[in-house]
């Protein structure tokens, strides 16, 4: 979806939008029925969003009042406008059939939900299928946590770790919440690395469209909207996020053993290996974790994953148990402390 349709659908989502944005996505739903089915899914994703931190009062009547807006004839149109009074009017339709999933049920089943929650420990990976079908692969050292058979009106997982979905597409939306964050989809895939303790939300979209949610001062706040081959970085401390078109089957290339890393420090490429390996690895000095590499490793053991990176680093490597230190080339290390 281009930028500025997504902005236009935003603006008329808050209600924001001027005369010309609104005539603007006027012209721009009429193109396809692609575009329309962009506008009611992409509005479908932002309400899942604003309701899923906070009910909002009458809905029905709130969306009343933005079909009565966009219906308005603000300023003259083109002879198509009966057109777009159909597809407004459907789009319209569609939004208020689906607000009956936002609501008292919505919010108010939370005293008699049940939920399955599975922990990795660092080494362990598991598949999941989930009640709606959906299918999860959790990473090591990941927990996940959902409502048993995912009763009620929502598909709602807590994440923290890193895991892969591939949801099935459905009217009611599926929610992924990882701390102050919270991403939203209707049917997609996407890839979620969201280790509280690191600090750090990345959200890779493989497929379809996804909304990403923060809880800022405890309002909903849409961070972004992400398609196909987008990710968004997040730092959970100071709120600072960068955004990027990527390769999304390299970022979950690693539900297949292998690993794909862009001018990656060593010290994320060791976060990484330590939640799939079961280690922990650790710097002599902390400088040799800033050094940048670019490596593909492909259904490598540990030993070999490690004398790829010394090569391409040019840093040694000395493996104690289950604990590996990193140092220069010519030194070896260890630790005193357990």
């Amino acid at each position: 979806m281009e930028d500025n349709s997504y902005r236009l659908i935003v603006e008329y989502f808050e209600k924001t939008i001027s005369d010309d944005g609104l005539t603007q996505l006027q012209e721009w739903i009429e193109e396809s029925p692609e575009n329309l089915a962009q506008f009611s899914e992409t509005i479908q994703i932002l309400e899942a969003s604003k309701t899923y931190f906070k009910q909002p009062e009458h809905t029905e009547s709130s969306w009343a009042k933005i079909n009565a807006h966009i219906t308005q004839p603000q300023i003259p149109v083109k002879t198509h406008t009966p057109k777009f009074n159909w597809i407004a009017y459907a789009a319209a339709c569609l939004l208020i059939c689906t607000s009956g999933w936002f609501g008292y049920k919505y919010f108010n089943q939370s005293s008699a939900l049940v939920y399955e929650e599975i922990s990795n420990a660092d080494g362990k990976h598991s598949k999941i299928k989930l009640p709606d079908s959906s299918v999860v692969y959790l990473g090591g050292g990941s927990k996940l946590k959902y409502v048993k058979n995912f009763s009620g009106e929502k598909r709602d997982v807590m994440l923290d770790g890193e895991a892969f979905f591939d949801v099935v597409h459905k009217a009611k939306p599926f929610v992924v919440k990882s701390g102050d964050i919270t991403t939203v989809v209707l049917g997609t895939s996407f890839n979620i690395k969201a280790y509280l303790a690191e600090h750090k939300v990345a959200v890779t979209v493989q497929s379809g469209k996804v909304g990403v949610m923060a809880n800022v001062h405890g309002q909903p706040q849409m961070v972004k909207y992400l398609v196909k081959n987008e990710e968004i970085s997040i730092n959970t401390q100071n709120g600072i996020y960068t955004f990027n078109n990527i390769d999304a089957a390299a970022v979950t290339s690693w539900i297949n053993n292998e690993f794909v890393f862009y001018n990656t420090t060593y010290s994320e490429i060791a976060a990484s290996l330590e939640h799939h390996y079961g280690v922990k690895i650790r710097f002599t000095e902390p400088d040799l974790g800033n050094v940048r590499l670019t490596a593909k490793l492909k259904g490598m053991t540990l030993a070999d994953a490690m004398e790829t990176l010394s090569a391409l680093s040019g840093l040694g490597y000395t493996q104690k148990g289950d604990q590996l230190f990193v140092s220069n080339n010519n030194q070896k290390g260890g630790s005193i402390m357990k």
